[in-house]
């Protein structure tokens, strides 16, 4: 790789080990040349180390560094690697589910890593002895993208997890998109890199006078963004990117450059002509659109205020601005508006965005209370009535006192007995309450006895439905209420100083519909609705009084429903079961 900057050339050799070499000029024409690396002896433990270059740290064998394995606080992987020197030879690959990583001069500690408690897309780190080096093998879930660095002595890998959502991204999250590269440069000047980077990418750089300073990085299979972002994170630098054309200068420079953009900007905004127009209103209130318009102003020049260098930020957005004023005209239902060109452009696309004609929402509901009524009774009356005498005595017997006082005095009268009344001549009387729908009378006449009998039936059913139906049409987001009854008085009997006096007190028993819609953008409604019934009960007031309790129904619930659909809300279902027996 070559690169060319401030009158200097730099020209990088990629190795897969390290090996002697010579540089020698001849006129215009530089030649290096790389003598073949000696021979290693391998010791009694395994470990080969060169003979050549045994007390060059670049070059001597390592033996058996030290790993150690991470999760970062995005849950992704990183395998950290101890090794003997900042330029260690490497290669990654990726095999189906796993991630093989080839580091032919550094002998690692050797075993397998059940990593799982770790929670990332690691599972397992299989270390194995490869020639006079290792392979690190890591066994992966669910692996997004993967890339390897060295800071120093250490040689990082790390795995990410593969998104949930590829489309989601956290708020402050930065996403790299671009091609990827690898860069392994050792003590390597941040001017001429930044041009390699520009190169790879087809972009044109500029860079600050004040950019200076040297990097050493290792960076593998990476987007050509993320590392130009760490580039500039590392050396204190940003960047402003003006269509192909990057801006490059020191962070507190590119600070500098905006807070003095802004106050011109500002600057320009203070001296601006004011121009006043009329914004006619059509279908929201004026008065709606003007209270919008200041409270989102005022909530944005407050949270500005304590901010150093945000007030032309602050009125850029504000749809207001410092110099600027709106009256309210309600008779044409009109804004009145001083302010800016660039003000009132803003306002009125707001305007534009919210005065449209909001969407009606007809509600109807419907109050069904069915009743079934079914009633079997059975009656029954009998009774005896009979005269008899014996040791001159008379004797008289029938349904109850009454009968046998009148068969008395007939006797006493010296008529006959007679025969007491029907109603009085029953021992055992428990007819059904109505008229029967069915019965059957039965009498026997003797010479001195007389039995009556009497079976009634009844059986009735009967099925009621009320229906009531209020409807209601409102806006979208708008409460509606529509209710029909009455108000029943109630008097109260208070005494004070011995005095007792009546108040007079209403309530209401009303069919009510109360409903608040919102209209889903794929044109269902989801309505937080109220249904109630009420109804006075005369037939049940307490004794004494003329106040009625009062029977309530009620609903209150939130549904969405498709456009023209019906939907039920609820119901009670009451069973009553009487048995009654008359002995």
């Amino acid at each position: 790789m070559m690169a060319e900057a401030g009158g200097k050339t730099r020209v990088v050799f990629n190795l897969t080990q390290a090996t002697p070499y010579g540089i020698s000029s001849n006129g215009k024409a530089l030649t290096v040349t790389f003598k073949p690396a000696a021979a290693a002896n391998t010791t009694a433990s395994g470990v080969a180390v060169s003979t050549t270059a045994a007390n060059n740290p670049a070059t001597a064998m390592d033996r058996g560094q030290t790993i150690d394995f991470r999760r970062a606080e995005d849950g992704s992987g990183r395998l950290l690697i101890q090794t003997s020197g900042p330029n260690t030879p490497m290669k990654m690959r990726r095999e189906g589910s796993n991630i093989i990583i080839d580091l032919p001069n550094t002998r690692v500690e050797t075993g397998r890593f059940d990593v799982k408690d770790f929670a990332t897309p690691v599972e397992n780190v299989d270390v194995r002895p490869m020639g006079n080096g290792s392979r690190i093998t890591l066994q992966t879930r669910n692996a997004g993208e993967h890339l390897a660095y060295q800071t120093d002595n250490r040689l990082i890998v790390e795995v990410k997890a593969v998104p949930q959502n590829q489309g989601a991204q956290n708020v402050g999250e930065k996403k790299f998109t671009g091609e990827r590269l690898t860069l392994k440069f050792q003590d390597i000047q941040i001017r001429p890199l930044l041009q390699l980077i520009a190169d790879f990418t087809g972009n044109n750089i500029v860079v600050s006078d004040d950019v200076k300073g040297s990097i050493s990085l290792r960076l593998e299979n990476v987007p050509w963004d993320q590392a130009l972002d760490l580039i500039l994170v590392t050396k204190g630098l940003s960047m402003r990117k003006n269509g192909n054309v990057m801006y490059v200068a020191p962070t507190a420079d590119i600070v500098a450059r905006d807070k003095a953009e802004l106050e011109a900007r500002q600057q320009t905004q203070q001296l601006a002509p004011l121009v006043t127009d009329i914004v006619q209103i059509n279908y929201a209130k004026a008065d709606d659109i003007y209270k919008l318009l200041e409270d989102t102003s005022k909530t944005r020049q407050g949270a500005g205020a304590g901010t150093e260098g945000k007030g032309a930020s602050d009125s850029a957005q504000r749809f207001i601005s410092d110099r600027g004023n709106i009256t309210v005209d309600s008779r044409s239902n009109s804004l009145i508006i001083t302010d800016t060109a660039s003000a009132l452009d803003r306002i009125r696309d707001l305007v534009k965005k919210l005065d449209k004609p909001v969407r009606q929402v007809l509600i109807e509901t419907r109050i069904v209370i069915a009743t079934d009524n079914f009633a079997r009774q059975l009656g029954v009356r009998w009774g005896v009535t009979g005269t008899g005498t014996g040791q001159g005595n008379t004797y008289m017997a029938s349904g109850n006192a009454n009968a046998t006082d009148t068969m008395v005095n007939n006797v006493a009268s010296g008529v006959a007995p007679g025969i007491p009344a029907l109603a009085n001549r029953f021992n055992f009387n428990t007819p059904i309450s109505g008229a029967p729908t069915g019965g059957l009378g039965l009498a026997i006449l003797g010479s001195n006895v007389l039995l009556d009998l009497e079976l009634s039936a009844l059986q009735s059913e009967g099925s009621g439905e009320i229906v009531s139906s209020p409807k209601v049409i409102t806006t979208n987001g708008h409460p509606a209420l529509i209710s029909q009854g009455t108000e029943i008085p109630y008097i109260a009997t208070q005494t004070a100083g011995g005095v007792a006096s009546n108040t007079v007190s209403f309530k209401k028993a009303v069919l009510s519909t109360e409903v608040t819609p919102q209209i889903t953008p794929n044109n269902n409604i989801i309505m937080d609705i109220n249904v109630k019934k009420d109804e006075p009960d005369y037939t049940n007031m307490l004794p004494g009084t003329t106040n009625p309790p009062i029977n309530t129904r009620e609903v209150k619930t939130k549904v969405e429903v498709k456009n023209g659909e019906t939907v039920v809300l609820g119901g009670i279902y009451q069973f009553q079961n009487t048995n009654t027996v008359n002995k």
